[in-house]
């Protein structure tokens, strides 16, 4: 008998230990995901996972690119495709899409992000929630006046920091915006800081401008109390124009210089551009001759509508305001200005025209490179714009100027400041910054060393050496003188984006 207690004990011992055994195979819940929200405010990410029971999680995180992935232990997802793949097309500054990967009993979420931030989790009843810290670290802003907003934005792409300073200017504004040159005071000076454009203008708002050239000249297009001071020339660079009636325009445009001889025109390839081989180039009185090349030339004078021959350098020459040099290339063929004969009389039009040829009556105008937004979308013309690539992709400062699809205009600048840890952006991330803010389209300008903003005579962007003067500004005067009368975009009949909310894409 005692035999046959001690062998049921065996079995029964062997029993409990197989089912134990069984229970630890098991899963250790059969929670199922049914539910995801993405949602966002200024400062973070929300997301919801919605479960019928707690199931256990596992965190990882991926450099392929930055992903962060939730494993769950024995669950399963339940979500509807359509909804798995609006998850797959998330359009966010810092969230891209979330994947989903179904292996036996464990589900795993994949969180592909364009910062490697890990998210707070808390759970409650039955749903885990994941806050995800955005790339903005703070923000500031400060209204200027009626319309006008200066925002301060300190910031993070991938795991860069970087300071954004932003001027928003809805239409309609009470403001003058137009350009100015560094030689506008005393006819000669080249080069100026940011801050003494400022004060001299007493400014409220200034920033850099366009491109320009060891000697101060301007390689950009430059429009300057409706006068068209320099071409550079790739005629259809990218220009924002602000027009005799007060409309802000930013997009291509065909900048023309010709000689009209008996009403037909001699295209002259730049005006107060360096001169380069083969070339014909106009040049006034505020550039700085002195520069050009001094032999290899013919040079020509246009006075009074008559064109006549002057040198081969031009050593010695001093032009008078109403007096216009033009060079050319001493080989004939580069050298049209050959065929005009003695006597007859000459006119010099530059003019700025839209791609369907209408003339764009141009206050003032300034020129960069390359197009970083178009109709909406990111699309950096650096190839065609001939913007090297070591300037497009390498990280630093920036200036940029985009128009949202409402029309507000908007000035933006990038301050590198590695003492302090904030870096540079290239084209790329320029682009999606100002993409987020709502552009619609969007140029840069020059970058570097010559990003500068100042507001209400302060230098916001001290970089770490003193300011680089500039050939050239953008001027915002807040006063009831003048008014944009509005912005336009290259696209009036696109359709808005969509700021709808939904349940499984982030609020826009």
């Amino acid at each position: 008998m005692l035999s046959m207690v001690k062998r049921l004990a065996f079995l029964l011992t062997c029993a409990v230990l197989a089912a134990g055994i069984v229970s630890m195979a098991r899963p250790a819940c059969a929670a199922e995901l049914r539910e995801i929200v993405v949602s966002h405010s200024q400062y973070f990410l929300d997301i919801r996972l919605g479960f019928d029971s707690k199931p256990a999680y596992t965190e990882a995180f991926r450099f392929d690119p930055d992903r962060y992935l939730l494993t769950f232990t024995g669950c399963k997802l339940v979500v509807p495709e359509d909804v798995k793949t609006a998850l797959a097309e998330i359009d966010h500054s810092l969230l891209t899409r979330i994947s989903t990967y179904q292996s036996s009993d464990n589900l795993q979420l994949g969180f592909y992000l364009n910062l490697p931030v890990q998210p707070l989790i808390r759970f409650d009843q039955q749903n885990y929630y994941l806050r995800f810290y955005t790339s903005v670290r703070s923000e500031q802003t400060i209204q200027l006046a009626t319309g006008v907003s200066l925002i301060e934005k300190t910031s993070a792409y991938r795991d860069s920091n970087f300071h954004l300073y932003m001027v928003k200017i809805d239409p309609g504004s009470q403001v003058r915006l137009y350009t100015a040159a560094a030689d506008r005071y005393d006819g000669k000076t080249r080069r100026r800081e940011a801050s003494s454009f400022a004060r001299r203008e007493g400014a409220d708002v200034v920033i850099n401008g366009g491109f320009f050239g060891s000697a101060g000249e301007h390689l950009s297009t430059l429009v300057e109390d409706g006068i068209i001071r320099a071409t550079g020339v790739y005629p259809t660079r990218p220009l924002m124009v602000v027009t005799t009636d007060g409309q802000v325009l930013i997009g291509r445009f065909n900048v023309e210089t010709a000689l009209i001889v008996n009403g037909s025109r001699i295209p002259v390839s730049a005006k107060n551009y360096p001169y380069e081989p083969g070339k014909v180039i106009v040049y006034d009185y505020k550039y700085p001759i002195e520069n050009l090349p001094q032999n290899g030339m013919f040079y020509y004078l246009l006075e009074n509508n008559q064109l006549r021959f002057y040198s081969y350098s031009t050593s010695g020459l001093w032009l008078a305001p109403e007096v216009m040099l033009i060079g050319t290339d001493i080989i004939p063929e580069a050298n049209p200005l050959q065929q005009i004969p003695a006597g007859t009389s000459v006119q010099l039009e530059t003019r700025i025209t839209d791609m369907n040829g209408q003339v764009v009556q141009a206050r003032s105008a300034v020129g960069g490179a390359p197009m970083l937004i178009e109709n909406g979308a990111v699309n950096i013309s650096s190839a065609e714009d001939k913007v090297r690539a070591d300037i497009a992709k390498s990280e630093r400062s920036r200036t940029a100027v985009a128009l949202t699809r409402s029309g507000q205009l908007i000035l933006a600048v990038v301050k590198e400041l590695e003492s302090a840890g904030f870096g540079g952006v290239t084209l790329e991330a320029l682009s999606d910054l100002l993409l987020t803010e709502g552009a619609y389209t969007a140029m840069n300008l020059d970058g570097g060393g010559s990003s500068t903003i100042v507001v209400a005579g302060e230098v916001l962007n001290m970089a770490e050496s003193e300011q680089r003067p500039v050939s050239n500004v953008l001027v915002l005067a807040l006063d009831e003188s003048g008014m944009l009368a509005g912005a336009q975009t290259s696209d009036a009949q696109a359709p808005a984006p969509s700021t709808a909310a939904s349940k499984y894409n982030p609020q826009n």
